[in-house]
């Protein structure tokens, strides 16, 4: 009998931060970089490909052994992955059309567009998403099909293959940030280099991040350099170095390395960076992160009255906008741990019901 996949608990944690980060930046759409605190902040778009590494790592993780031993079951895998990420999606999604609806009084989308919004696949062809940041979620789920085929090149293939295909990987984000850099690609409201949000480059930072991560869990695996990166000294430069590299312009590529030796880091499950993002804080919002990620959005006008009341009581326009953004992070948070608990996980577990067998191996999300 297998035995399931441990979960990384500071795996669940740095998710969570990551949430946060994203909603922050969300936040400050409006701000210009004047310093490394709010360059830094301006980089919040780089934790959605931290989410692409970390998803490629865990699902590999997870289904790694099975597919080693030839019991992996694709349909076992992409109903898990559904109960995991659909229930919640599908809800920011219709909430979003509602409030489109009570808006204008039309869905303002055509059919088309809501019609790829409702299975999960808008970033196949380019359609907007519903909910925004839902983008990544569209690019995930290509990711999880062509998840046999990934793991195949990143886990049971010889060091060349897996070496030709993690440098591929790295070039195709390499040229996507150089190509940005000499604006070639890219929008005029992108912060970054890499804050790529339309087709097909979502495609290729997903699928890019996904493949980086299963390598990074078959060098974790094989036990390449984890005593290193267990020590103390070796995980705060790491994290150092992630701060570091956000702090500056035009250091996407630099931060994205960093990001691959973060999540290493991570990996390891001790030292300092397990009594930081194992912390009860970290966990809790790991736990709510999918929610705080899919429903932050819609919160940004709350931010904007926030901000305007918090100015006409005579505060100051920084403590106003901290504190209009602290507010609303809070009341998300919240309304993701409702939702956490009251929709999410028990429609995830009576979908997982539908499985004529038990899965393989016991998800680590």
């Amino acid at each position: 009998m297998m035995t399931p996949a441990a979960e990384i608990r500071p795996m669940t944690g740095i998710r969570g931060a990551a949430a946060l980060f994203v909603m922050l930046y969300h936040f400050h759409l409006k701000m210009i970089a004047t310093g490394p605190l709010s360059t830094m902040l301006l980089h919040g778009y780089l934790a959605v490909d931290l989410f692409f590494i970390l998803s490629g790592f865990v699902m590999a993780h997870v289904y790694g052994q099975a597919l080693e031993a030839g019991t992996f079951r694709q349909r076992n895998f992409l109903l898990h992955r559904l109960a995991r990420v659909y229930p919640l999606y599908l809800l920011a999604t219709l909430a979003c059309l509602v409030l489109a609806l009570g808006r204008s009084g039309s869905p303002g989308a055509p059919l088309s567009v809501l019609a790829a919004n409702l299975v999960m696949l808008q970033a196949l062809g380019n359609w907007p998403s519903m909910d925004p940041p839902a983008w990544s979620v569209s690019t995930e789920m290509v990711a999880y099909l062509l998840f046999p085929v990934i793991a195949m090149a990143c886990l049971r293939s010889s060091r060349r293959t897996a070496l030709i295909t993690g440098a591929a990987a790295l070039l195709a984000v390499l040229a996507m940030t150089f190509a940005a850099s000499r604006h070639y690609i890219g929008a005029p409201v992108a912060k970054g280099e890499l804050d790529l949000f339309f087709s097909p480059y979502t495609l290729v930072r997903c699928l890019a991040g996904f493949t980086i991560g299963q390598l990074l869990y078959r060098l974790y695996r094989n036990g390449v350099l984890n005593r290193v990166l267990s020590g103390n000294l070796m995980q705060c430069a790491v994290l150092l170095m992630v701060l570091a590299t956000m702090a500056q312009a035009l250091s996407d590529f630099p931060a994205y390395l960093a990001l691959i030796a973060l999540i290493a880091t991570l990996a390891q499950d001790r030292g300092v960076m397990k009594r930081l993002f194992a912390s009860p804080p970290f966990m809790l919002l790991g736990k709510v992160s999918f929610g705080i990620y899919l429903l932050h959005f819609q919160a940004i006008g709350l931010v904007e009255r926030l901000r305007t009341a918090a100015l006409h009581r005579g505060l100051s326009a920084d403590a106003s906008d901290w504190i209009a953004s602290l507010t609303a992070c809070a009341m998300v948070i919240a309304l993701a741990w409702v939702l956490h608990r009251g929709f999410e996980s028990p429609v995830r577990r009576m979908i997982r019901r539908l499985e004529a067998r038990p899965a393989t191996p016991a998800l680590a999300r």
